[in-house]
């Protein structure tokens, strides 16, 4: 039996699915109204009541005149009624009846269309214990797809659609996927998030199972990198503090998080100067790589990465980049200096943003699309790196991003990291160190962190939808170099 917290943690994930699915088409939705017809102790009247609050869908009024929609939802588990069946059947207007009885679906197919979910499974729901690839539904799919085809005024005709990962034996059912619906969650991830609600019950879900298993050994190896990197910089007397995903990890879980594959860490471009004065000197060479564009030719990212030697993390990218050193890694960010004045800083992001396409896609030997804007510049700028040597494009990508520095400015930004879209924010968030637990120690972190996340991450507090919670490198090779 599931918690309240884990099965209110798995609904927040259903409802956050259906409601920022594309196959809906909301406009409509909220045009129309919906009429919910189902026991109101059920799980998929609770369900669908909160999607459509979400969706801003008015519903249940006291008269039903005139509506356009019902959604009736007949399953084995929370049948409708008598009553209720004989108020869905008289209704004139257009409906829907959901259901997991093939006979129920057989005798409401003369007046009304149905969706047909046999077998529905999902983390916290009964009905069906056990996946099966062959006419097995997630609960997911199932309100995603009642959502699509009410939604679809010349879609709900007098049939019988089927949503599953397998095949329908009523004669004549229309798989929703044939038209424009898309799912929501491939089979695998559903049958993931099945397994790990029975066999941890009390256990927020996250993808425990990626890197064959081997999740927890990979932190390890993390840690080892990072504790090396925190090593140079004490014994060098240079700040830095826990970044990005790390620093959301120590305040969220005072740990890494757990479905985490990398570590992040972040400094003062005068502090980084100092860290590249002295990473050469200090760094253990028999163990560790410090990884940059000027000690690997072949590495082009705009922030460097500590190695772990002997061991081996092939992303689908790097796998075509031959001879590059592609150990474990924590990758180092720089926040440097921008504009007190906010037009002056949304050109600076701007123009960084464009340095850095520039040489990713000289690097990828891919033509220039920056996010599908500007075409015709970005074709003249294909021509343009292409006749353009690396080590020039990244001399105009390191000019950009460092453009304000030798000013007295009072605004940081992340010029090589995943929030350079958020702008500036103030450089006093950095100005001060404090210190979290992160694993079994306690790391570096901005005094401010509590602002520097929400800059960065909004409600950094709430977890992520529980299906998302997966590790976010593309990896097609894995060694931990452990024999």
């Amino acid at each position: 039996m599931l918690s309240q917290e884990v099965l209110s943690d798995y609904r927040e994930d259903w409802i956050e699915r259906c409601v920022s699915s594309d196959n809906t088409d909301k406009a409509v939705l909220r045009d129309r109204g919906v009429f919910l017809l189902a026991d109101e102790s059920s799980i998929f009247f609770s369900v669908a009541e909160s999607i459509l609050t979400a969706l801003y869908v008015p519903m249940n009024e006291a008269s039903i005149s005139g509506r356009e929609v019902m959604l009736a939802f007949d399953m084995i588990s929370s049948p409708l009624s008598a009553d209720k069946r004989k108020e869905l059947e008289d209704h004139c207007g257009n409906k829907l009846l959901v259901t997991d009885s093939r006979e129920n679906a057989r005798m409401s197919l003369p007046i009304m269309p149905v969706l047909y979910v046999p077998r529905v499974f999902g983390a916290g729901l009964e009905i069906e214990e056990t996946a099966h690839k062959n006419e097995s539904t997630h609960i997911t799919e199932l309100f995603s797809a009642a959502l699509f085809l009410i939604s679809r005024r010349d879609t709900l005709k007098h049939a019988a659609y089927y949503v599953g990962f397998g095949g329908c034996t009523i004669k004549g059912a229309k798989d929703v996927t044939s038209g424009s619906y898309e799912r929501l969650m491939p089979y695998d991830d559903a049958v993931r998030m099945l397994e790990f609600s029975k066999q941890r019950p009390n256990d927020l879900f996250y993808f425990a199972d990626t890197y064959d298993g081997q999740l927890q050994g990979l932190h390890k190896r993390l840690f080892e990198c990072l504790d090396e990197f925190d090593r140079i910089c004490r014994e060098n007397d240079i700040r830095y503090f826990l970044g990005g995903g790390s620093l959301l990890g120590a305040a969220r879980y005072n740990d890494i998080i757990p479905w985490d594959d990398d570590m992040d860490v972040m400094m003062t471009r005068d502090d980084y100067e100092k860290f590249l004065s002295a990473v050469n000197k200090s760094i253990d060479r028999d163990k560790f790589f410090f990884q940059s564009s000027e000690t690997d030719p072949k590495y082009h990212s705009i922030f460097t990465k500590i190695r772990l030697n002997g061991t081996k993390y092939v992303t689908e990218f790097s796998k075509d980049h031959y001879h590059l050193h592609e150990g474990i890694f924590i990758d180092i960010f720089v926040h440097d200096k921008t504009s007190d004045i906010k037009l002056l800083r949304k050109l600076h992001v701007f123009l960084t943003l464009f340095a850095r396409s520039m040489v990713f896609n000289k690097w990828a030997d891919k033509p220039m699309h920056f996010y599908g804007k500007f075409p015709r510049i970005c074709s003249l700028v294909t021509k343009l790196i292409r006749r353009t040597d690396m080590k020039t494009l990244e001399r105009i990508q390191h000019r950009v991003v460092t453009m304000f520095d030798g000013r007295d400015t009072h605004y940081l930004y992340d010029g090589t990291g995943e929030h350079l879209r958020h702008g500036g924010f103030p450089a006093s968030w950095l100005a001060d160190v404090k210190y979290l637990k992160f694993g079994s120690k306690k790391y570096p972190v901005p005094a401010e962190f509590d602002k520097y996340l929400r800059y960065s991450y909004g409600d950094y507090k709430k977890p992520i939808p529980a299906s998302l919670r997966k590790a976010g490198h593309d990896v097609v090779e894995f060694d931990l170099g452990i024999d």
